[in-house]
């Protein structure tokens, strides 16, 4: 039945049983939690790569960036993997080598992941590498002032504050990525396609990536994005003329036990508002706000090590007006967000980013301006 309904979701993709978290949970050999897996369907088309950079948004505003590539499997023979680092607390990446040579087989489109508040640039890393491995360039930065770190030493913004820096974080990434790209000495030297972009977002990063497609503040919708995708997205800092003006495709994905951007305030409202063709939307039941991100593996290791000072920030990634409960974190999440979400995103980044590898749309909505809401929705068990 699983199959059966993402099936219906996705079109002409066919489901596996591979999950967000792969290998992840409790290893019975260790104490130690083991890792989350490849997150993505199917085989990876490449090993994958990921280096770390400083991107400056303008005078003052300096960002800490993950970069995820795809990597020839024969570039990694001897190469390390790569290490995610928190206060007190890092863990080894089962799949990112650490800053291995990009592929020749670039450009590659570029994708750019915004974290929720309080998250981190890495806080979904199952998605990222996942789509390295799919052939596209993934780039994170930590929102300064919105990020895990700031609420540690006391430097995090408000809402009003911080989530409104978004579109011009979002809009210094691709630039970045687009001068890297064209540097014949840089590293990612022709790697990356930034006339193709696509965004997702998790909670506020729903809102930045949606404010970015729509224009916000002054600073106007970036027109090399062709696609944006918003997780759990929190979307009240739009305007009805902001959502009007997201025309590019658009997919929602969101859990019905979310308490902290709940469907029916956040989804919903998005959904009736934004006249984007395609749009896309899934909605997954007995899915938590906490599904969509690497968040409930680091719970697992924070419950390993007594007395980490990350543990009074649990759950991390959360919109700081609405508190979230311990259990929006679902520890394993279920095996239909485990699927779909990688599967999901990856259609529609195939379909208007990437060109699909059998020449047809992965996604199947009705787009036609006759067409029902209900043609264009999924719901998940």
């Amino acid at each position: 039945m699983r199959r059966y309904l993402i099936f219906l979701i996705t079109g002409l993709l066919v489901v596996l049983a591979a999950g967000l978290w792969g290998a992840g949970g409790v290893n019975a050999q260790s104490s130690e939690p083991s890792a989350p897996g490849d997150a993505g369907p199917g085989s990876p088309e490449y090993a994958v790569g990921r280096r770390t950079i400083s991107i400056t948004v303008e005078p003052g505003r300096t960002l800490d960036a993950d970069i995820w590539y795809p990597v020839d499997p024969s570039a990694t023979t001897g190469v390390a993997k790569s290490t995610y680092e928190f206060p007190g607390l890092a863990y080894t990446s089962t799949v990112a080598f650490d800053s291995p040579p990009v592929s020749s087989d670039g450009p590659f489109p570029l994708v750019v992941y915004s974290h929720g508040s309080g998250g981190l640039r890495y806080v979904s890393a199952f998605l990222t590498e996942a789509l390295a491995a799919r052939g596209f360039v993934v780039v994170s930065v930590d929102h300064k002032g919105n990020t895990a770190i700031d609420e540690l030493s006391g430097t995090q913004g408000t809402p009003q504050q911080v989530i409104p820096l978004r579109p011009k974080d979002i809009r210094a990434e691709i630039d970045a990525m687009a001068a890297a790209s064209a540097d014949s000495t840089n590293a990612l030297a022709g790697a990356i396609d930034t006339e193709n972009v696509g965004l997702i977002g998790h909670s506020a990063g729903g809102a930045g990536v949606l404010m970015t497609a729509s224009g916000h503040d002054g600073v106007g919708a970036d027109k090399r994005v062709k696609a944006v995708v918003g997780l759990a997205a929190y979307v009240d800092p739009l305007s009805n003329e902001e959502f009007k003006k997201i025309k590019i495709p658009t997919m929602l994905i969101s859990g019905t036990l979310d308490t902290t951007t709940p469907i029916k305030t956040q989804t919903e409202k998005a959904w009736k508002s934004i006249p984007a063709d395609p749009f896309y939307r899934v909605d997954l039941k007995g899915v938590g706000h906490q599904s969509f991100s690497d968040v409930c593996y680091y719970e697992e290791l924070i419950d390993a090590k007594p007395g980490l000072p990350l543990r009074s920030l649990m759950p991390l990634n959360h919109e700081p007006t609405r508190p979230v409960p311990r259990s929006s974190c679902l520890s394993p999440p279920p095996t239909s967000s485990s699927t779909v979400i990688p599967w999901a995103f990856l259609s529609v980044m195939w379909a208007t980013i990437r060109l699909p590898p059998n020449g047809s749309s992965q996604l199947s909505p009705k787009s036609s301006a006759s067409a029902s809401k209900t043609n264009r929705v999924g719901s998940l068990d």
